[in-house]
């Protein structure tokens, strides 16, 4: 309220010309200012709720209208750089133990046209002294009327509320505070550089994302991170983009996001390009320059890493030895090469005495095992004598049996 007078209840005529002339068409007391909003208004407003669904509205500065941003500050509306700059003050007043409440903030014409007739009418508003419509600082959007009959409030905006570009306009009028500028910046709206309100780049940062056209992406979020100028300009150098960056391709770093490169970890594989190569995928999980800089050493590259030829290592990645051994082939440098040697006993006659392709028969000892209860006893031969004896002993029976 640019105002420099205000009154809770009617003057005399000739007193309100006077001052009239004095003053000049400027606001003066609004909604019962003096009076100051009941105390439990504040304990039970919520604090920090500065909400970044923007509304386009007209307001005015002088009687000029103007096109104007509106949001909400703890539920009143704001303009949109207005309300970044109290969030942030509000914000440091909560770490000091002092809680800021917006109690009155941008005013719609026809808001303002009900106040004005209230006073010239004096049949409401408390018959309230307020700006002609267009001409009442709370209509810029500019203008808070803040809970200074709150503790402490008072005081801390008076030693600190400088420093965050607000200044206290009206001298009668302690809570009337307004914003134009300055201040140590930031807040939760208004739009970055990739289209998103910083409210919505810090949720995404906190996932280990960025922000793109009021969405994450890149980083571990779904999306390179990257706009469409960004990613067209990147290809055009024969790269991918990530996170707002050229990557891959004939640029330094692998092309993909951290998101791609666990996806693709998970299946055994490196990633390229925003897109699984090398390892148990097929390609060989190099971009263009890490593979033109091992070539120039005599190597071949395989999961970012030089192998193969000049360098340790065949040069192979998993998917390669793993197709060229199914065509029994060795690998080297991503090519099948010679055929694999073949496996000891391959080709050869097989021992005599067994079937082909199958070998000896196990033998006993194999069978039954050598040590314990298990080791087979050796044979010995039958003495002649006894052999003898046993035939006598035979003979002898039968003739018994005769008599």
């Amino acid at each position: 309220m640019a105002d420099c007078w205000s009154v809770s209840r009617p003057l005399p005529p000739l007193l309100l010309l006077v001052l009239a002339v004095a003053c000049g068409p400027q606001e003066v007391s609004l909604e019962g200012d003096l009076e100051g909003p009941p105390a439990e208004l504040f304990s039970s407003l919520p604090q920090g709720l500065v909400t970044c669904d923007e509304r386009q509205d007209t307001g005015y500065t002088s009687g000029t209208p103007f096109a104007i941003t509106v949001v909400t500050c703890d539920s009143k509306p704001c303009e949109r750089d207005t309300a970044n700059a109290y969030a942030v003050m509000q914000q440091a007043a909560a770490a000091e133990g002092v809680k800021l409440v917006v109690v009155s903030g941008f005013r719609t014409q026809a808001e303002q046209q009900y106040l004005y007739g209230c006073y010239t009418n004096c049949n409401c508003n408390n018959c309230n002294l307020a700006a002609k419509p267009g001409y009442s600082n709370h209509q810029s959007g500019h203008a808070l009327d803040l809970n200074t009959a709150s503790p402490g409030v008072l005081a801390w905006l008076n030693a600190n509320g400088g420093a965050f570009g607000f200044k206290r306009t009206v001298p009668s009028e302690d809570w009337h505070w307004e914003w134009w500028g300055g201040g140590p910046g930031g807040g939760p709206c208004g739009l970055t550089q990739y289209g998103c309100t910083t409210g919505e780049a810090d949720n995404c940062a906190q996932y280990g994302c960025g922000c793109q056209d009021h969405a994450c992406s890149g980083g571990f979020c779904p999306g390179p991170g990257c706009t469409a100028d960004e990613s067209t300009s990147c290809t055009a150098r024969g790269c991918a983009c990530v996170n707002h960056a050229c990557s891959g391709g004939a640029c330094e770093g692998t092309g993909c996001t951290a998101r791609e490169s666990n996806d693709c970890a998970a299946l055994g594989c490196g990633c390229v390009d925003h897109a699984c190569a090398g390892g148990a995928c097929s390609g060989s999980g190099c971009t263009t320059r890490e593979t033109s800089a091992c070539a120039d050493q005599g190597c071949g590259c395989v999961d970012h890493a030089c192998s193969g030829g000049a360098c340790a290592g065949a040069g192979c990645t998993l998917s390669q030895r793993a197709g060229c051994a199914d065509a029994g082939r060795a690998c080297g440098m991503g090519v099948c090469g010679e055929p694999l040697a073949p496996l000891p006993g391959d080709g050869e006659t097989p021992p005599k005495g067994t079937d082909a392709g199958v070998g000896p028969a196990p033998t006993l000892e194999a069978a039954v095992g050598t040590f314990g209860c298990n080791a087979p006893t050796a044979a010995t031969p039958t003495p002649a004598w006894a052999l003898l004896l046993a035939g006598l002993w035979l003979v002898k029976g039968r003739s018994r049996q005769r008599r």
